[in-house]
């Protein structure tokens, strides 16, 4: 598919289906087919969006599972943008903002096409693959595959290596509604993402999601990784219930809390009134005997003037 063609409007874009378009070519290897001790790897990322758990399998694309793990292992996505949100198509990310000039260097180098995978394919939600720009051209650049990416998988950067098995709502809850890149949308562009980092997203792209921070761990076997992610559910649900337990307590002390200040109100307006009736009383008597004295000087004043009258 030609990347700078419009998209086809009987089919959203046809979403732009036939490539993943990257900025950055390698020999075709024989085919090698899944075997169960072939490694894995397990990626848990915390994103702001939510976290996601990704599963990857060297014998899905060696080439592309090894890059890939390395660069998750060495943080190269932590804190990176998913700069390419396109609904039912895909999320694009894999501009990094690290600092380590080596960890860029390998990143930007290119690594040989692994051999197409018609066995997987179509591409289904939650697929991961390298985005590229011909043949041999894959480097530091992923996607994640949406619900009608299933015409990808045909250019020979696409194929898949991982997938996501656990939080792929976070996925499709990715901020998207900058749209595509340019021509197709008013997205982000990958040359000022490159050359102006972070910087470059935040002021004028400020509500897209990013990468938080990575965890990696290799696995021998299938049953292992099976085990592994099984446990990860049931931390997930764990979780779940102790917030909602939390929600929960949470609520109970809101309503304690403002018994005890509704309380605490009734103290201090009963303190007030303790005080002030000793005062009241005070004043009171003050005011009668004022009262008095100033009745008794009038009747002395009036005595004295009926005498003289006399």
């Amino acid at each position: 598919m030609d990347p700078d063609a419009p998209p086809n409007d009987d089919d959203e874009k046809k979403l732009m289906a036939d490539e993943v378009i990257a900025d950055d070519g390698g020999k075709q290897k024989q085919h090698q087919p899944i075997k169960e001790e072939e490694e894995h790897a397990i990626v848990q990322c915390r994103t702001t969006a939510g976290p996601i758990t990704m599963n990857m399998h060297r014998a899905w694309a060696p080439n592309g599972y090894d890059r890939a793990v390395a660069l998750f292992e060495r943080s190269y996505y932590d804190q990176s943008h998913f700069f390419r949100v396109v609904p039912h198509f895909l999320v694009q990310f894999g501009i990094s903002y690290t600092s380590d000039v080596e960890l860029k260097h390998f990143a930007d180098s290119t690594i040989a096409d692994d051999p197409k995978r018609s066995d997987i394919l179509p591409f289904k939600e939650g697929m991961m693959s390298f985005a590229g720009s011909g043949p041999n051209s894959r480097s530091s650049q992923l996607f994640i595959a949406y619900d009608r990416a299933g015409g990808l998988g045909t250019s020979p950067w696409e194929t898949p290596f991982g997938e996501v098995v656990l939080g792929i709502e976070n996925v499709q809850n990715f901020f998207s509604e900058y749209g595509d890149m340019p021509p197709w949308g008013k997205g982000p562009q990958q040359g000022p993402i490159r050359n102006q980092g972070s910087k470059y997203i935040e002021e004028n792209f400020p509500m897209l999601d990013k990468f938080e921070i990575c965890t990696v761990k290799r696995v021998a076997s299938l049953t292992q990784q099976n085990d592994i992610i099984e446990e990860i559910k049931e931390m997930k649900e764990v979780y779940r219930g102790t917030m909602r337990g939390v929600h929960d307590l949470s609520s109970v002390k809101e309503r304690v809390l403002k018994v005890t200040e509704t309380q605490q109100q009734q103290k201090e307006i009963e303190e007030k009134k303790k005080l002030a009736s000793p005062i009241f009383a005070k004043v009171t008597l003050i005011i009668i005997l004022v009262v008095v004295i100033l009745q008794v000087f009038a009747r002395r004043k009036k005595s004295k003037r009926e005498g003289k009258s006399v």
